[in-house]
C-alpha cells in the first residue's frame, strides 16, 4: 500500500472556502487511490468554491493520473465550485496540455520550446 502522499490545507468559510491539495510524489495507478479518495471526501465535506491542486512536486504522472485529476475536477463542479491546478512539473505540463487540459484547468499552454523532461540536465552520456 502506497502512502497517500497529500497533504491538504483549508481557507475560508465552510462550505464555500478553498482548499490546497498538494501532491508529493508521482500521480499513478500505485498512488492515486488514496489520493482520489482523500480528495473526493474532502470536497464531498467542504464543498470548495475553489480547489488548488498544486503539483510540483510532482514528477511523473500517466493516464490514471489524469483520470484522477479529471474525477476530481468534476466532483468540485458538482458542488458549485472550480478547480485550478498549481505549478505543475514541464513533465506534467506537458501531458496535460497533449491531452487537452490545460485550459480545464486554468493552465497556460507551454511553447513548444519548453523542456518536457522533469530532470534538470541530459541523462544521456
Amino acid at each position: 500500500m502506497g502512502d497517500a502522499m497529500v497533504r491538504t490545507h483549508r481557507s475560508g468559510d465552510v462550505p464555500g472556502g478553498t482548499i490546497v491539495v498538494e501532491v508529493l510524489g508521482p500521480l499513478e495507478a500505485a498512488t492515486v487511490g488514496a489520493l482520489r479518495a482523500v480528495v473526493l471526501e474532502n470536497i464531498e465535506t467542504y464543498r470548495p468554491s475553489r480547489l488548488t491542486v498544486d503539483l510540483q512536486r510532482v514528477p511523473f504522472m500517466d493516464s490514471i493520473g489524469i483520470g484522477t485529476l479529471v474525477a476530481m475536477n468534476n466532483k468540485t463542479r458538482e458542488v458549485g465550485g472550480t478547480m485550478e491546478v498549481r505549478s505543475p512539473s514541464p513533465f506534467v505540463h506537458r501531458l496535460l496540455q497533449i491531452t487537452g487540459l490545460t485550459e480545464l484547468f486554468g493552465l497556460p499552454d507551454l511553447p513548444d520550446d519548453a523542456p518536457v523532461s522533469g530532470a534538470p540536465a541530459d541523462l544521456g552520456g
